[in-house]
């Protein structure tokens, strides 16, 4: 990524990359899939912070953590397709972050693409092999799609790697439940 911009642009994208961190400040979503309790004032705040992001884009378009960083924000507001359109363009320019799939797949079950979602989930895993969290994450997608069996052995290999994670083993219980009819199958809504 070599950048032939002038000092002002270069001041120009520490401005706006600086500013749009200070504004979205505590309303990025970082932990899951929680949701925040958005104000107008908040909400007016993730709007301008996208902006300043998206000045740093326009200054330099292949810059992906404010790819990241605006989809994030995106999150936050519940616009999961702007976001995924993001995460999307992330993950062409950044080919190791695993955390760029797993959002990505986030967004995509979030936007109800359920395939999508799995692909991404997939992606995760194959940036990071031994990551037993990412493991469990493609194996809720899995369940979620009907797809028991795959899910369930992924979730083994999560337990595998990590076997007193109480995610994966809640993971694995779910799995089971839903196969063995003990439970209705969830929505990607429910899980979170």
């Amino acid at each position: 990524m070599v950048h032939n911009l002038t000092d002002d642009q270069v001041k120009a994208f520490n401005f706006h990359y600086k500013k749009a961190g200070e504004l979205s400040k505590e309303l990025v979503i970082l932990n899951g899939n929680e949701q925040l309790k958005l104000n107008f004032l908040k909400r007016r705040k993730i709007n301008k912070a996208i902006k300043h992001y998206n000045k740093c884009v326009q200054l330099v378009p292949d810059h992906w953590p404010s790819m990241w960083l605006m989809a994030k924000l995106y999150q936050s507001l519940g616009e999961s397709e702007k976001a995924l359109l993001l995460f999307e363009d992330a993950l062409e320019l950044e080919k190791e972050n695993p955390d760029i799939a797993r959002e990505a797949s986030i967004s995509a079950m979030n936007a109800g693409k359920v395939e999508e979602a799995i692909k991404y989930s997939e992606e995760a895993i194959n940036r990071a092999p031994e990551n037993a969290g990412l493991m469990a994450n493609h194996a809720l997608n899995l369940l979620i799609a009907e797809k028991d069996h795959d899910a369930l052995n992924w979730i083994k290999k999560a337990i595998e790697i990590s076997p007193y994670d109480p995610i994966n083993l809640n993971v694995n219980d779910l799995i089971n439940k839903v196969i063995n009819r003990e439970v209705k199958r969830p929505k990607f809504f429910e899980l979170k």
